[in-house]
């Protein structure tokens, strides 16, 4: 019998799958990310040997471990094309051409004793969702998406509803178009709850799935870089670099990137001026990618030895290496040295309620994305999407304080940071959810 394994990678809003017959003494991975010391690990505690190692589709989110397995552990590198078998084990592993996501996606139907188990669908069929259509541009998208409707209608139509269905991409990933949280559902559960699977008209299913939130930058070059391989890292790469306060000074001046990776009240309370604000308590990589071009040095500050390692492993799954090191110490090495520290104030939206009320001079900064904004803001509020903060911060008048805030206060505390980079001063960090202005009446919906 095999079982299946989920690895998710939270930061990413993903899950890869190991899956193992014991029996057999074999396994397999699918979509494995680039750090494959999880799955050796795991490996070795169930008596396997990895065999193989599978992509659904070519991804533009992160970079792929097959060839980091295939060095590792000896798995086979070759592709399975739509409609072959694989024998693994006691059961088959079958590939079915499911395009929509990608123009090539495959989805893994895991076959034993004659009777479909599984299918490890990658982004076909997400809970609640599917992954989008639209990574390779506009010129394809409604193509994709039409072929995402088949699909979900024609080509999965013979399959039981009993299937369990095992998605890479989750609810949190910017591949996805919505859906629930989780990476295990039902066929049936999805055909009888998942608005994409009830959505059997060509123009509504148009409507639902081209409808989506920008990407991260990064993915302009992921497919690239996969469909060549990305280096090898070994199965343990060595931590980060640590650096004192002059090699951080001098790094900067030489155009490294600082971004630290506490939460963004500690990060408010004193920080490198200049630097990042990307917690690891958040979508940490995807940040990263969106606002720092891959091939800058990258270094890391604010965190534990542990949290700038689980940083620089983030990193390396969406294939940024240049990773120069990390802040040795902390903030207080950085003080210690006689370096200056910048802060912010740090409000909740009760505070900023008793302010706005005051008619004080201040300007709002909502950072939420474009479908949040059109769905209710603040009035009188400047609508800026944390990526377009470095472009359009000159838009911010100068002489009043300025209050950012977005739904959580993750993303704020990333766009109170490049306000910071671009000259502004006067900075306050809103943090609390965005309903919190609702609650208050201080925010307009839009239906």
């Amino acid at each position: 019998m095999v079982a299946v394994e989920a690895f998710p990678a939270r930061e990413l809003g993903n899950a890869s799958f190991l899956l193992a017959d014991q029996d057999h003494g074999v396994g397999l991975v699918v979509d494995p990310y680039r750090d494959v010391d999880g799955y050796l690990t795991r490996a070795d505690a169930l008596g396997i040997k990895l065999t193989h190692a599978l992509d659904t589709h070519l991804h533009n989110d992160f970079a792929t471990g097959r060839g980091e397995l295939a060095s590792e552990a000896g798995t086979a590198i070759g592709e399975l094309d739509a409609g072959q078998d694989l024998a693994f084990g006691g059961a088959t592993l079958r590939a079915l051409h499911t395009p929509g996501h990608t123009p090539d996606h495959k989805s893994y139907l895991l076959v034993e004793d004659g009777r479909p188990q599984a299918l490890f669908s990658g982004g076909a069929v997400m809970v609640g969702a599917i992954a989008r259509t639209d990574l390779f541009g506009p010129h394809l998208a409604v193509h994709l998406a039409l072929e995402a409707l088949r699909t979900l209608q024609v080509r999965l139509r013979g399959l039981p509803d009993d299937l369990a269905i095992f998605p890479t991409h989750g609810s949190g990933s910017f591949c996805g178009t919505g859906g629930r949280s989780g990476h295990e559902t039902t066929l049936g559960h999805e055909r009888s709850t998942n608005p994409f699977f009830l959505t059997t008209e060509v123009m509504p299913f148009l409507a639902r799935a081209l409808n989506q939130q920008r990407f991260p930058a990064y993915y302009r070059d992921m497919a690239g870089i996969n469909s060549v391989g990305p280096a090898l890292l070994g199965r343990r790469p060595a931590p980060p670099r640590k650096l004192s306060a002059s090699d951080v000074d001098w790094l900067m001046a030489e155009g490294a990137a600082v971004v630290d990776v506490r939460r963004g009240r500690d990060y408010d309370r004193g920080h490198i001026p200049g630097s990042y604000s990307i917690g690891l308590d958040g979508p940490f990589s995807a940040w990263v990618g969106w606002l720092i071009p891959r091939g800058r040095p990258i270094v890391l500050a604010g965190g534990t030895d542990s949290q700038h390692a689980d940083a620089q492993r983030q990193l390396h799954r969406i294939g940024f290496d240049s990773i120069a090191g990390a802040l040795d110490g902390g903030m207080d090495a950085w003080q210690s040295s006689g370096r200056t520290k910048s802060t912010f104030e740090t409000k909740d939206v009760e505070d900023m309620a008793e302010w706005i009320l005051s008619a004080e001079p201040m300007t709002v900064v909502d950072t939420r994305d474009e479908h949040e904004w059109a769905a209710g803001h603040v009035p009188g509020a400047v609508h800026l999407y944390v990526p377009d903060v470095p472009y359009r911060a000159g838009e911010i008048p100068s002489e009043a304080p300025v209050a950012v805030h977005c739904a959580s206060g993750y993303r704020a505390g990333i766009a109170a940071s490049l306000l910071e980079q671009a000259g502004l001063t006067r900075i306050i960090h809103v943090n609390g959810q965005y309903s919190d202005w609702d609650r208050l009446h201080l925010a307009e919906v839009h239906p």
